[in-house]
């Protein structure tokens, strides 16, 4: 199944869909009775038996930086002065269930680059079982299935540049199994096309995907950073996944698919990709804790040659107010440290960043200002680059 054929990439698309799924509603009644309100998500549609629900929302991210980074490119290359204010992100979103409420959907616009980040449906049957049929982020590692817009930080590690599977369009199967017990798990086993966001839906052989996550607690911590509940009971995880399979790409990002450094654009399924990653996270009385480890293998079956990675990164974060009641009850403070190796055979080459977070919360994660200060370090050879990057962004959704 074509999926750009049915969603396209750019703003008509976008709206033959929410036209399309006016006229299933209207077509079998479900809008005839309808209760519409603007609620936590958004403007909602609720039928009145509640079979149907539906919500629109629109999200965006003022930023300020005081200097461009790209992991990708030399140390003497990668860190520009460059003062800017910009619209970083400009989402319009459509989510809910139609007509029953196993049968959800969820479609993501980015305006600002005229993309459609996101078309799925998924099919609530069973808590055990929960097929997915679509694009979306991959199931991967928590980092990146966490939206940027429930971030600790203004932008995610540099991990994110060098690991993660990002959106794919597939197929997949998860659940949750033992539920409340001492065993409570839960899994993600995925196909999906290896070709990155606004891919070829089938492009030689895919990319398997495959999680599996221990609710140690036994409660699912979400996929949201920073602990806004102040949980008296915490919520901790520990998972492993891992991906392989082939692909004419090196590295995923929300442009699609790309190449890392060294690597040319290739032909169907030239490079074979081996990756896994080990990840603990951990929330409860103000207090996170977010950790990964990745393992990255590159094969270039053309060239016959092979690179390996290795990173990773580890963050906490705390409402001060929990111990000091003079502290402000909105203001939380992180901090994170991440190291990366981009060629294991090149041991002088390093990447290193550490960052800290001031987040004032207005109203959770849908109206908050963050401040934030990054020291970064880039090695290669006999070159060493280091400087200093501030931020500060206004996230708001309505």
């Amino acid at each position: 199944m074509n999926l750009e054929k049915l969603a396209g990439k750019n703003a008509a698309a976008f709206r033959r869909l929410l036209f399309f799924l006016l006229m299933l509603l209207t077509a079998t009644g479900a809008l005839a009775d309808a209760n519409i309100s603007y609620g936590k998500k958004g403007v909602e549609y609720l039928s009145d038996d509640e079979n149907t629900f539906l919500w629109f929302g629109v999200r965006l991210q003022l930023r300020y930086t005081s200097l461009d980074f790209d992991p990708g490119k030399p140390p003497s290359q990668a860190l520009t002065d460059k003062d800017e204010i910009k619209l970083n992100r400009g989402r319009l979103k459509l989510g809910g269930n139609i007509l029953r409420p196993w049968f959800q959907v969820y479609s993501e616009y980015d305006f600002t680059k005229k993309n459609l980040l996101d078309l799925r449906a998924t099919f609530q049957w069973k808590q055990w079982f929960v097929p997915r049929i679509g694009q979306w982020k991959a199931e991967y590692n928590r980092e990146r299935i966490d939206s940027s817009g429930n971030q600790q930080f203004i932008e995610r590690s540099i991990a994110t540049y060098w690991f993660t599977v990002d959106r794919q369009k597939g197929v997949s199967v998860s659940g949750r199994l033992m539920a409340n017990s001492t065993y409570d798990s839960s899994y993600w086993l995925e196909r999906m096309s290896g070709t990155g966001r606004g891919g070829a839906s089938s492009d030689g052989k895919p990319l398997w995907l495959a999680r599996y996550q221990w609710n140690l607690l036994g409660r699912v911590l979400p996929f949201s950073q920073s602990d806004l509940q102040r949980m008296s009971s915490p919520a901790a995880s520990i998972a492993i996944a891992g991906v392989y399979g082939h692909s004419r790409f090196t590295r995923f990002s929300g442009a699609g698919g790309g190449q890392l450094p060294g690597y040319e654009a290739g032909v169907e399924d030239q490079y074979r990709l081996s990756q896994w990653m080990l990840e603990t996270a951990w929330q409860g009385h103000g207090f996170s804790w977010q950790q990964e480890y990745h393992w990255k293998e590159i094969h270039d079956t053309v060239n016959a040659s092979t690179r390996k990675i290795r990173g990773g990164y580890f963050q906490v974060g705390y409402f001060f107010n929990e111990t000091w009641p003079a502290f402000p009850r909105p203001l939380e403070l992180a901090g994170r440290y991440t190291r990366i190796k981009p060629d294991t055979a090149q041991p002088e080459e390093q990447q290193e960043e550490f960052c800290l977070v001031a987040n004032w919360f207005f109203n959770g994660h849908r109206n908050k200002l963050s401040s934030s200060v990054s020291w970064i370090e880039l090695k290669s050879n006999n070159q060493r680059t280091r400087d200093t990057q501030l931020g500060l962004q206004w996230e708001f959704s309505f």
